[in-house]
């Protein structure tokens, strides 16, 4: 396992030369951005495979079934590529990022490496950058490279938002997720351009969104119908990935409403922030590392802040807190945010904003057995209560494939109902 640090990667000298590198399909849009930035520096990427059924049947023949289900659907779409036609461990690798704390996350990769060992699969290298320096440490590049990465997720996290906020008022079925595939496919050519850098490739993706935008207007759709906004939130990987949540946006869609996704930079500029509350925590407020880190956090804003003005008609009422720490100041009321790290602060807190700018309810999709999600789904009546009966709702998934359609009912009725519509 390559546990990537400053100053060990480069197109011709790191680990990846010669190889082509996985990237977990944890949101299909994201993934395909992401490979770009690889592709910018000479490394052929690429997004794993969506799930399926033999994703499942795959990875539950080297795991016990008590795992994490996103475990479960990147091991098993990683297995899947190792069945393909002429493949080669020594020219392949999977990108899995790590993490520190009570998610069952930051045992992903050493458990990935032992089932690839044991497969005879030893030489297939685990690129896997960690949450303890907030993912900087990704090769001698240094800032470049992760403000590639970075502005990858922004550009996602709003070509995503921008598919929810205009899919259930189309008018021709189908229109928006072509766009979004569009303009999708443009933001990684863009991103992965060798021969623009810096601030030219900055200024680059700006138009790329640009044009998105005018695609996405473009649409013929009606505004005019009023739908229930559901606010989405609870662990990473199972909101974000569709095959992982049965497609609960589409089910929320198809059922009158209008879905409102928590973004993935949500949890890099956390991440920024618990940083900086341990630093301060352990007696590191003056330091170096202190600065980079206020430094690193006020560039990411000022960069996504730049991106989001592109959209700011389109997601008018749909705009994100200012500041995580406001998200994490309101969960304080329920739990001690100290003591919770992770996404149950997140979702709790993400409740009150929800309702703040008008949504109508909120799922929390997990995985089932999450700990973060059994914590906050025990503390969501009471956040109900304090938000005048605003519906909770936590939907559990395992890759059973149960049917959700009667629960996804109820609770938009519920919504409906909160939100005073018919």
């Amino acid at each position: 396992m390559v546990e990537m640090k400053p100053g060990e990667m480069s197109a011709s000298s790191s680990p990846l030369a010669g190889k082509k590198l996985w990237i977990p399909n944890m949101s299909r849009g994201t993934a395909r951005v992401v490979a770009g930035v690889f592709k910018a520096l000479g490394i052929e990427a690429a997004p794993l495979p969506d799930g399926d059924a033999r994703t499942r049947e795959l990875a539950l023949k080297h795991l016990t079934g008590d795992e994490c289900y996103p475990q479960v659907v990147t091991l098993g779409n990683f297995l899947k590529v190792t069945e393909m036609e002429g493949f080669d461990p020594a020219k392949n690798a999977l990108f899995m990022a790590a993490s520190n704390g009570p998610c069952r996350f930051g045992q992903y990769s050493l458990i990935f490496r032992q089932v690839l060992d044991s497969q005879g699969f030893g030489e297939v290298e685990i690129l896997s950058p960690s949450c303890e320096n907030g993912y900087r440490g990704l090769g001698k590049e240094g800032p470049e490279v992760f403000r590639y990465f970075w502005w990858a997720l922004i550009a996602a996290d709003l070509l995503r938002r921008m598919l929810h906020r205009y899919r259930p008022y189309e008018k021709v079925p189908g229109t928006t997720d072509r766009v979004w595939d569009i303009s999708i496919e443009e933001a990684a050519m863009t991103l992965g351009e060798p021969t623009r850098r810096g601030p030219k490739k900055f200024a680059d993706l700006a138009l790329t969104l640009g044009r998105a935008r005018e695609r996405f207007r473009a649409i013929k759709k009606d505004l005019s119908v009023e739908k229930p906004l559901i606010g989405v939130a609870g662990e990473i990987f199972c909101r974000l990935n569709d095959f992982s949540n049965d497609s609960m946006i589409r089910q929320i869609e198809a059922k009158g409403g209008e879905a409102w996704l928590a973004d993935l930079s949500e949890w890099i500029f956390y991440v920024n922030f618990w940083e900086m509350e341990e630093l301060r925590a352990f007696g590191q407020r003056f330091t170096k590392r202190m600065l980079t880190a206020k430094i690193t956090d006020r560039v990411q804003r000022r960069e996504e802040h730049s991106l989001v003005r592109i959209f700011k008609s389109d997601l008018a009422g749909r705009e994100e807190p200012e500041s995580v720490g406001s998200v994490v100041k309101a969960g304080g009321k329920y739990i001690p945010p100290h003591a919770a790290l992770g996404e149950m602060i997140l979702s709790i807190g993400k409740a009150e904003w929800y309702h703040k700018k008008g949504c109508a309810g909120m799922v929390d999709i997990s995985p089932f057995s999450c700990m973060n999600a059994t914590v906050a789904e025990a503390i969501y009546p009471k956040v109900s209560e304090a938000l005048g009966g605003m519906p909770i709702r936590t939907f559990y998934y395992d890759g059973t494939h149960a049917d959700m359609e009667e629960k996804v009912d109820l609770f938009m009725a519920l919504a409906r109902g909160f939100n005073g519509l018919s």
